[in-house]
């Protein structure tokens, strides 16, 4: 039992070591405008639920810049989270995608484009936005907050086939429950696209 408890505190102590390591590194990340955005024209847009995709969205365009928008819908979804969801599910179904408010982004180089994610994918709102839109000569740089598992290379093929984009730059994907170091984190993922 006792060589137990040792084992235990071993990795314990060796976990929180390794953490304190990667909290040092990402606050001592430095940010230089990344050549790909320099004298470009940029717009962060975003849709969010529950504040967590606005928060990052809101850190983007505190580093890079620009303008940023929020995707608004025509008729807002239920308040309650399960009510929500049963409608989410149905719209899904049945191929459904809700009315969202016009954003013009004819002016803009490059758009930074966030969404939670439902179901293994984007929301039903950024699909409206990006189906709606035509990103012809721009560079996309997608974004998404989640709470569970993501179908990265689903959600890379379903903004293609929406867009029909060209550039589309590497995306974040962002914890919920890891939110607290997201300027380090989206200094770190713009430095690296």
């Amino acid at each position: 039992m006792k060589f137990l408890l040792i084992v235990i505190f071993i990795l314990l102590f060796t976990l929180f070591i390794v953490a304190i390591y990667k909290i040092y590194e990402l606050k001592n990340i430095q940010y230089n405008k990344p050549e790909y955005l320099i004298d470009k024209k940029i717009l962060t847009v975003y849709y969010s639920n529950n504040g967590n995709t606005k928060n990052v969205a809101e850190n983007i365009n505190y580093i890079v810049g620009g303008d940023i928008k929020k995707i608004e819908l025509v008729e807002n979804y239920p308040n309650n989270i399960f009510t929500m969801s049963m409608q989410v599910r149905k719209q899904i179904k049945e191929g459904f995608l809700p009315q969202i408010k016009n954003i013009d982004i004819s002016n803009y180089d490059i758009i930074f484009v966030g969404s939670p994610i439902w179901n293994f994918s984007m929301s039903l709102p950024m699909k409206a936005f990006l189906k709606s839109n035509n990103f012809e000569n721009k560079t996309l740089i997608p974004f998404f907050t989640c709470s569970g598992i993501a179908n990265k290379n689903g959600i890379v093929e379903e903004i293609k086939e929406l867009t029909n984009i060209k550039d589309m730059k590497k995306s974040l994907y962002m914890f919920e429950n890891g939110i607290w170091l997201v300027k380090q984190q989206i200094i770190k993922w713009i430095n690296n696209i």
